[in-house]
């Protein structure tokens, strides 16, 4: 009766043991990786809300800017990481053309998304000394000759994919330089060591009201009201509609394997920084909207975001590999 009465309470102790150390996380502080550098869309957001989802969590998120290869390099170091929820990836929208440009084997099926938290619009911008006063304007002369500088963020990035929409439509022909990010990029712009960039609108709204930017064109079907006097692309050009809606999102994701437990726990935790009002300012502000998806929803989220941008590049002829080829089926029309 007694070696029957010690393993009991042997047995409660080992469940107790596991259900503290289950209800313990997050019990040290974490990681966060932003993929991109200080000042652009993915940095800002990050920045707005960890100290939110810091309170919820009840520990420290230490943020790191790991810039390289369009995301490539702080998406490999949270993949190489161990799955228990301690690195949280800060990212955009690369990863999902990665493989069809050759830069990584990996791609969104290697993360499990802990939200997809806001989307964006693009924003033809230019530098105000240019000639270029309207969209048709640099359309005109990117299919001319390839003189004019266009920024990018590296293959695979947010403005790469709107040049190949506008290769792809109009046969434009750009000279691509570039740059760590959308910030370090809208800066070369300004500074006249490029001439246009599509930049998120989170990232140029308030140059373009301040004048150091100029808009030419939001590729949206409709204006929005952050820059009434921004016509929408198809305002303009009517088949671009054909690619629409497509633009940036921002979202945190952890290494693929994550126990479902934790990753419940952080999407709880952005869930509840989202919601307060200190997020939907900032939301408000950078000309974004709130997605805050999160389990099934995210996912199939970037399923749909990585047929049409991966086939939107492969029929541009920037892509090294067909999509196809990793089974990734086009977009329906």
């Amino acid at each position: 009766m007694r070696k029957f009465g010690i393993v009991c309470l042997s047995v409660v102790l080992l469940l107790g043991v596991a259900c503290a150390g289950f209800a313990a996380y997050p019990e040290k502080n974490l990681q966060g990786l932003i993929m991109w550098g200080a000042g652009g869309g993915t940095d800002n957001f990050a920045r707005a809300v960890t100290p939110l989802v810091e309170k919820h969590l009840g520990q420290t998120v230490i943020l790191q800017n790991r810039t390289g290869a369009s995301g490539a390099v702080a998406t490999t170091l949270v993949v190489n990481s161990p799955a228990d929820g301690y690195t949280l990836l800060y990212g955009a929208e690369n990863p999902a053309n990665y493989r069809v440009l050759g830069l990584s084997p990996l791609s969104f099926h290697d993360l499990e998304p802990i939200t997809i938290a806001v989307e964006g619009a693009v924003v033809i911008c230019v530098n105000p000394e240019t000639p270029f006063t309207t969209m048709q304007e640099l359309v005109e002369g990117a299919k001319a000759e390839k003189k004019i500088r266009m920024a990018t963020s590296g293959v695979g990035g947010l403005p790469y994919v709107a040049g190949a929409m506008m290769k792809n439509i109009h046969g434009t022909n750009f000279n691509y330089i570039q740059f760590d990010g959308d910030g370090p990029g809208a800066t070369a712009v300004m500074g006249g060591h490029a001439d246009v960039m599509p930049l998120a609108l989170s990232t140029s709204v308030e140059y373009i009201r301040a004048g150091r930017l100029r808009g030419l064109a939001v590729l949206t079907t409709k204006r929005v009201p952050q820059l009434p006097d921004v016509p929408a692309i198809t305002e303009i050009y009517p088949e671009y509609e054909q690619y629409l809606p497509w633009g940036p999102f921002y979202g945190v994701f952890v290494k693929k394997g994550t126990p479902a437990d934790i990753v419940a726990s952080l999407s709880d935790a952005f869930v509840k920084a989202m919601e307060e009002p200190r997020f939907e300012e900032y939301v408000k502000n950078s000309g974004g909207f709130k997605n805050g998806s999160t389990g099934e929803d995210a996912v199939n989220f970037l399923v749909k975001f990585e047929s049409t941008a991966s086939w939107l590049i492969y029929n541009a002829g920037g892509a090294k590999h067909s999509p196809a080829e990793f089974g990734i089926p086009e977009p329906q029309k």
